[in-house]
């Protein structure tokens, strides 16, 4: 049954007609499950929120509780507001983001088209900066009397993962999975061709939240405060698709793909603006160990003979650029690949 749920006092909470069903069942951590509706222009109720409480496990605070926000309460204008206005009402003290999805729509990148990258993409013609695990999402059948696949999506990452991208054809998605009237309506607001809508989607866990930017050294903290804030939240999206989603077109012999990068790769959003992101790690940058293994792996072809390590020779120099990278090791290299002495075969 749905009603409104009263404080200890007896209360109502808050003007605004929240409604609360409890749920006969919970969730893995929780024992206690709310669904939240409120009413809508039509006179009747809309899903607004689900609510968790009563943590099972002593690890976490008894009052702890975990809000999540239903896939249409988040394309409402006033979403914020009502937001926060839940969360007083409800006497809830915002603590920390557990996960965030950010994501745009539109029909074309600014210098390809979304299929264009994908098909490049499975083709070698493109190639991604970063490494890690990745997959393409396709559909395929006889079309015009002719057998072919036909791709709709790329994502690198994956749903463990800390941060993960993923490109798709989202018409597609609402033909063939169920239509969300109230997202089309935003695509027609925004001049959109509704048949050809591709969305290219971040999706940030709560370790990913806080990175440091390496131009400034500033610690950045994805709060409820910079979500709220539009630009900052796109500052944050294109962060993370500059760091996740970059791509320069294939050619033998790239040695540094940061350099290439900077010289070929595709700018998929002309001019937005982005922190250069760099992870926080719970050890110090740079130690020993670290050291070694980036100069062994750039050495690699050069201290051990056979044709398949000489084949190997640039993966290997690459992924010594990519470590130095992650460890903030950049300079260091910079200064030491050529004095290092070229080593003996073995």
């Amino acid at each position: 049954m749905w009603e409104p749920k009263e404080s200890e006092g007896g209360d109502a909470f808050g003007a605004y007609p929240w409604r609360y069903k409890l749920a006969d069942y919970g969730t893995r951590q929780f024992s206690q499950l709310y669904f939240v509706r409120i009413p809508n222009a039509e006179g009747g109720w809309d899903d607004f929120a689900e609510v968790q409480c009563a943590p099972y496990s002593g690890i976490l605070h008894h009052n702890s509780v975990i809000v999540r926000f239903t896939n249409r309460t988040l394309y409402m204008a006033d979403f914020w507001e009502l937001a926060n206005r839940f969360l007083d009402d409800n006497h809830f003290s915002f603590k920390g983001i557990t996960r965030i999805d950010i994501c745009a729509d539109f029909n074309d990148f600014h210098c390809i088209a979304p299929i264009a990258l994908i098909d490049g993409f499975a083709a070698k013609k493109y190639r991604h900066i970063g490494r890690g695990v990745g997959a393409l999402y396709f559909n395929h059948g006889v079309v015009n009397k002719e057998y072919g696949v036909r791709y709709n999506g790329l994502s690198f990452g994956t749903h463990s993962s800390d941060c993960r991208v993923y490109l798709y054809n989202k018409s597609f998605e609402l033909l063939t999975q169920g239509d969300k009237p109230w997202i089309k309506d935003l695509w027609k607001t925004a001049g959109l061709d509704l048949l050809h809508v591709w969305r290219l989607e971040v999706s940030i866990k709560s370790k990913a939240c806080t990175f440091k930017d390496r131009s400034t050294g500033n610690t950045i903290v994805l709060d409820k405060n910079r979500a709220e804030d539009g630009s900052e939240l796109a500052k944050i999206y294109h962060t993370f698709v500059k760091k996740l989603f970059s791509f320069v077109p294939n050619r033998k012999g790239i040695t540094n793909i940061t350099h290439e990068w900077q010289k070929n790769g595709l700018h998929l959003f002309e001019g937005a603006p982005a922190y250069d992101r760099a992870c926080i790690r719970n050890v110090s940058p740079g130690n020993r160990m670290e050291k070694i293994l980036i100069k062994s792996l750039y050495q690699m072809s050069d201290l051990y003979r056979g044709g398949e390590i000489k084949d190997a020779q640039l993966r290997a120099q690459e992924f010594a650029f990519e470590l130095a990278n992650s460890c903030e090791l950049n300079e260091w290299m910079a200064n030491k690949v050529n004095k290092w002495e070229k080593p003996i075969h073995k």
